[in-house]
């Protein structure tokens, strides 16, 4: 649209200028007829005709201000001023390059059409009057004898040829130098229009770059594609601005976790403390509203939970919930899924900020595993107004790592520092104690020549129950297994009655000696089942062979457990009554 206006004015221009040429020449054609009144005597003529032409080139441009009528009316009007001359000095034909003076200046609208009038008029004005005098109409007429078209008698066609022909190339090489002149005129426009625009786009450049300068990165530009300075700088712009974001984040990356490594420098004695300072530096290096540490509580294995260590604006209903178990609640969930949880859309009875004109859910909210290397130590929750950005929480994952190593440390040190008070007590309680053994010496003194009288009886005994389980060995059939009924170990004499070797057996279930019938019932899965569980077995027993033949067994299964009651094994003692 700008354009449009610019070459509007442009053209204009060049039409203003050539009005005031037209205009000019039209005077002088005026002034020139009055002129030619004086020495030919055609003063009615003169002023008649050039009055009337005057008249009409200004009655139409002030009539159609905003047309370009007015222009090829002047056209016209240059033309009827060659036929006034030429009658003023009675045909006198050199008049004709009147015509040609008025096609030279029509040649400043650089317009083709604007010679149109002045051709036709031309043409049709000698064709007329050739004709008419060539007829004869003219003869005897007195006012043709004082104003007469030509000196001639007549005008043939051959002249008539002449003259027309003539104005018409005239008129062709004027309007090609007119088309050309336009289309230097439209380049010379272009040209125009694109220095303005480069001028602008300079200033444009020149301004944005200023901004750049003064590290106004945040500055709109409106980029020209065909503009490589101003792409170039809108890329640099980015560039920079991308790095001064990357320095912002780094250096509040850095700095902040600086400082959070000298509050735990200084605080790692005192858990309580060191939780509280954190929660608090971190609340107001981020500029949040509110928060809380919740530490794992592991003392009881079988009931471990997170506990609120440290607050910071929390409200009374907050603070009632102390002890969280994982998957409970949000914080609960972020231990058991040791990632991240970031909330934008909080319910209104989650949590409330509160302050002495009132109170208002927080726009964010941000609970962060306190982990490191998977191993949880606790939670952090935090609440804000407004949103964070993602190098923030970033910051808070690498500033929790740090925590979950400081609370680490401070409950090792604070376990150590238990366990060597423990161990004062201890040593204190040893103290007391040798004073009670040194009583108790003579005591066990004698209790242990009882003893060692007592283990000469045990010895005595144990051996003769080698010697029984010898024999044993030697006239029963043994065989051991696990409390599922797996084979561990077998002698000769079972194995020789069911038809296997030890390499066979080893490994299998009890069910290779039952046949397949007997295995599928309830007795059968009730039989291993109660012997697990420490209940022994013994009768007769109906078992089949390698070889598929029955074997009846007079035999007892014992369970043999360890000193807490669980089995560990079962020893079945067997005779064969029946093969």
């Amino acid at each position: 649209m700008e354009t449009e206006i610019k070459s509007s004015s442009f053209f204009k221009t060049i039409d203003q200028k050539a009005d005031r040429a037209l205009e000019l020449l039209l005077l002088f054609y005026f002034i020139f007829g009055i002129f030619l009144g004086f020495f030919y005597e055609t003063w009615l003529v003169a002023f008649g005709v050039g009055a009337l032409n005057i008249i009409l080139y200004y009655g139409i441009k002030f009539l159609l201000p905003q047309s370009k009528a007015y222009q090829y009316v002047g056209s016209l009007v240059v033309g009827v001023f060659m036929a006034q001359f030429i009658y003023q000095m009675h045909g006198l034909f050199e008049m004709h390059f009147t015509a040609f003076i008025a096609i030279i200046i029509l040649m400043a609208y650089q317009n083709l059409k604007i010679f149109i009038p002045v051709v036709l008029f031309i043409v049709v004005h000698h064709s007329i009057f050739a004709y008419i005098q060539y007829i004869g109409f003219t003869e005897g007429v007195a006012s043709y004898q004082s104003i007469y078209f030509t000196q001639m008698d007549y005008m043939d066609f051959q002249t008539f040829l002449f003259h027309a022909g003539l104005v018409v190339v005239a008129a062709v090489i004027a309007g090609n130098h007119s088309i050309e002149a336009r289309k230097n005129s439209v380049r010379l426009f272009n040209k125009i229009v694109e220095t303005e625009k480069d001028f602008e786009n300079t200033q444009k450049n020149i301004e944005f770059a200023r901004e750049i300068a003064n590290d106004n990165y945040e500055v709109d530009y409106q980029l020209d594609e065909n503009d490589p300075l101003g792409t170039a700088l809108v890329n640099m712009q980015k560039n920079l601005k991308t790095s001064s974001l990357r320095e912002k984040r780094e250096k509040f990356l850095n700095l902040g976790l600086s400082k959070l490594s000298d509050i735990i420098r200084n605080n790692n004695s005192n858990l309580s403390l060191l939780m509280n300072e954190t929660l608090t530096f971190i609340i107001k290096y981020m500029k949040l509203n509110q928060g809380g540490i919740f530490i794992v509580n592991d003392d009881d294995k079988n009931d471990i939970f997170l506990e609120l260590e440290a607050r910071y604006a929390y409200g009374r209903k907050k603070q009632a919930n102390l002890k969280i178990h994982a998957g409970e609640g949000l914080v609960g969930q972020c231990y058991l899924e040791k990632d991240v949880i970031y909330l934008t859309e909080i319910p209104d009875s989650y949590i409330r900020i509160r302050s002495g004109l009132g109170d208002a859910n927080p726009r964010t909210i941000v609970i962060v595993p306190i982990q490191r290397d998977g191993q949880m130590e606790g939670v952090m929750e935090l609440a804000s107004f407004s949103a964070l950005e993602e190098y923030k929480i970033d910051f808070l994952k690498e500033a929790c790592e740090s925590i979950a190593v400081a609370l680490n440390t401070t409950k090792v040190n604070d376990r150590t520092k238990i366990l060597y008070e423990e161990s004062q007590r201890q040593a204190e309680e040893m103290r007391t104690q040798e004073e009670e053994m040194r009583h108790n010496m003579e005591e066990m003194e004698a209790t242990q020549e009882e003893l060692a009288r007592k283990n000469k009886e045990i010895e005595k005994q144990s051996a003769e129950s080698k010697s029984l389980l010898t024999g044993l060995q030697s006239l029963m059939a043994v065989i051991e297994f696990t409390p599922e009924g797996r084979i561990l170990d077998a002698n000769k004499n079972f194995l020789q009655a069911m038809g296997y070797d030890l390499q066979s057996v080893q490994g299998k279930h009890h069910k290779i000696f039952v046949s397949p019938e007997y295995e599928q019932t309830e007795e059968y899965q009730n039989f291993w089942k109660e012997i697990g569980n420490g209940e022994a077995k013994k009768g007769t027993f109906e078992r089949y062979s390698s070889k598929g033949k029955l074997v009846k067994l007079n035999a007892i299964y014992t369970p043999i457990a360890d000193n807490s009651g669980v089995v560990q094994k079962v020893i079945k003692l067997a005779t064969v009554l029946e093969q």
